[in-house]
């Protein structure tokens, strides 16, 4: 038998006895408790009988606790006792002495087996404590219109970080090394980069090589120190294709890079600068940008570099756009700014 649990246990904790011997309540069977379930004692029941025979236990649950002893209301003794399971006349697995109750012989002389549970009671208890869980909300995926659910609402709003990126080179031929520049400033735990092809990383800005030629979705997700997450994905991102061939271009010795401004002041001859375009394809056009206001366009698809004097001094970035018969433009910069003197 096993022993009763009470409140005078050792290591006794408030919400134990409900458990005892196992939890049993669920939203299934939460209005099986019925008032004035009561039926008279059939055969007497001994210190040691673990079965209570009665003529019907159709009003009573399927498991639980009864009580027996003198009818409600009648002076004396009384035990509660749980049962496991129950025939059409008996209750079977029987924890006697539940509760605290006086356990002892019962014979059937106005001895009356009743539920042990006041229904009303019962009830309103389940019911508080359902309309607290809907309004308060569960902790995983409660309903948006409750406490919890408004409360995660506005954490996604205002502080689960909202990542930003982007990569260069987005197309190529393999192996494709990929930059990927994060663009977000608030405060991260951690960077979660998962590049489509099964590769990821943990870094702020990774670099990335595709191996194999195909279209892959590139997602971030952030985790914010107090375990807010935002997440990017940006479908079909990155497409590598034999195919694509990357634009080229690069620009000859910069040795002296005076301007003009600079070589008139000097005496000096300005730099002229050329740049020279290494670009596969069916090229029909040839726009370039030298950074400083001015733009040549080259029309001669044979014609693979272009001079430029500065007049000026400063830091300039030169870019290149490149059109295919195909009506595609690609746009291509120098690695790095061209100083000028």
């Amino acid at each position: 038998m096993t022993d009763r649990l009470s409140s005078l246990t050792d290591g006794y904790a408030t919400g134990m006895l409900s458990l005892f011997p196992e939890a049993l309540d669920d939203f299934d069977s939460l209005y099986k408790a019925t008032n004035n379930s009561k039926i008279p004692l059939k055969q007497s029941l001994t210190f040691r009988g673990n079965r209570i025979i009665v003529q019907d236990t159709s009003a009573f649950p399927s498991t639980g606790i009864v009580r027996v002893g003198p009818d409600v209301g009648l002076a004396g003794d009384y035990e509660m006792i749980f049962y496991g399971k129950k025939t059409n006349n008996t209750f079977e697995n029987l924890q006697r002495g539940f509760a605290g109750s006086v356990h002892r012989n019962w014979s059937t002389t106005n001895t009356f087996v009743s539920n042990a549970v006041l229904a009303e009671h019962h009830n309103a208890i389940k019911d508080a404590l359902i309309n607290m869980e809907i309004d308060c909300g569960i902790k995983e995926f409660p309903s948006a219109e409750s406490l919890n659910g408004i409360l995660k609402s506005q954490e996604t709003r205002f502080l689960a970080p909202k990542p930003i990126f982007r990569a260069f080179p987005i197309k190529g031929p393999p192996p494709l090394n990929v930059r990927f520049q994060n663009f977000y400033t608030g405060h991260i735990g951690r960077f979660l980069w998962d590049f489509g092809d099964g590769g990821s990383s943990l870094e702020k800005s990774p670099n990335h090589t595709y191996i194999s030629e195909g279209t892959y979705t590139v997602k971030l997700n952030l985790v914010s120190p107090l375990g807010g997450q935002g997440i990017v994905t940006k479908i079909g991102y990155i497409q590598v294709n034999i195919e694509e061939s990357l634009p080229y271009f690069y620009v000859e010795s910069i040795d002296n890079p005076y301007s003009q401004k600079y070589a008139t002041e000097h005496n000096v001859q300005p730099k002229q600068f050329v740049f020279v375009d290494q670009s596969d394809g069916d090229i029909v056009q040839r726009n370039w940008i030298f950074g400083d206001n001015y733009k040549y366009t080259e029309e001669d698809p044979d014609v693979h570099q272009i001079k430029h004097i500065y007049e000026t001094e400063g830091e300039y970035v030169v870019t290149e756009l490149i059109q295919f018969a195909n009506g595609r433009i690609k746009r291509v910069e120098l690695p790095e700014p061209i100083y000028v003197i």
